[in-house]
C-alpha cells in the first residue's frame, strides 16, 4: 500500500512532529518526508534545512542549539538538540547531519524500536505509526540514551536556576557522579564477597 502524503513548500517542527526523514527524488534532490500525528508531509527542503529553519523561527540558531548541547555534554558528534525547550521538544539525528541519509527523530514520541536487519530499525511511535530507517539498533539506542541524558541534565539545570539549594551540573559532572557511584557499588560487593 502506497503511503499518502501532502506536499508543502515549508514546514516547522512542532510538538506533534514524530520524524523528519530524507526523501530522495529521481534527480538526486533531497526533500523531507515528515511524520506528524497521523499525517505525512513531503516538504521541498532537506531535513537539516527544516531543523535549522525551525530553530530560527523559535528565536535561536541551529548552531547555537548544537553548541548548547556540546557545552553541557561530553560528546561532539551527532548531538541531539532541543528544538523547543518550553514544550520539551528534543530531536536527535540518526547520522551526521551533513549526511544525506540523516533523519531527525523526536524523543518523546518513541514507543518501541525493533531491529529488522543489521542496519535497519523499525520505530513505532505512540500513535502506532511506524517508520523504518537505516541505522543499527545499537546506534539508535545510543542516540536515545544521549538525548534522554541531555534532556534530564537540561531540566535539572532549569530547576537549579530557580532553586538556590541546587547547583548547576554538566555532562562531565554526571559522568564523575556515575563513576563514583560505580566505585562505591564495586567496593560494597567486594566487601560482601570477602565475608
Amino acid at each position: 500500500m502506497e503511503e499518502k502524503y501532502v506536499i508543502v513548500d515549508n514546514y516547522a517542527i512542532n510538538y506533534h512532529t514524530r520524524a523528519v526523514l530524507p526523501y530522495k527524488l529521481a534527480n538526486g534532490v533531497i526533500y523531507s518526508k515528515i511524520y506528524e500525528q497521523n499525517n505525512v508531509f513531503l516538504c521541498k527542503h532537506s531535513p537539516l534545512m527544516i531543523v535549522k529553519n525551525t530553530c530560527s523561527y523559535l528565536g535561536s540558531s541551529y548552531e547555537g542549539r548544537r553548541e548548547g548541547t556540546r557545552r553541557l555534554m561530553t560528546y561532539y558528534h551527532k548531538v541531539p538538540i532541543v528544538i523547543d525547550p518550553y514544550n520539551s521538544v528534543y530531536f536527535f539525528p540518526t547520522h551526521s547531519p551533513r549526511n544525506q541519509n540523516c533523519a531527525w527523530i523526536s524523543l518523546h514520541h518513541i514507543l518501541d524500536i525493533k531491529k529488522i536487519e543489521a542496519s535497519k530499525v523499525r520505530i513505532t511511535f505512540q500513535n502506532s505509526q511506524k517508520i523504518e530507517i537505516g541505522i543499527s539498533i545499537y546506534s539508535l539506542r545510543n542516540q536515545i540514551m544521549r538525548t534522554n541524558s541531555y534532556k534530564t541534565l537540561q531540566h535539572y539545570n532549569y530547576e537549579a536556576s530557580m532553586n538556590p539549594k541546587l547547583t548547576y551540573k554538566s555532562g562531565m559532572d554526571k559522568q564523575i557522579e556515575l563513576a563514583e557511584n560505580q566505585m562505591k557499588y564495586k567496593k560494597k560487593w567486594s566487601k560482601s564477597d570477602s565475608n
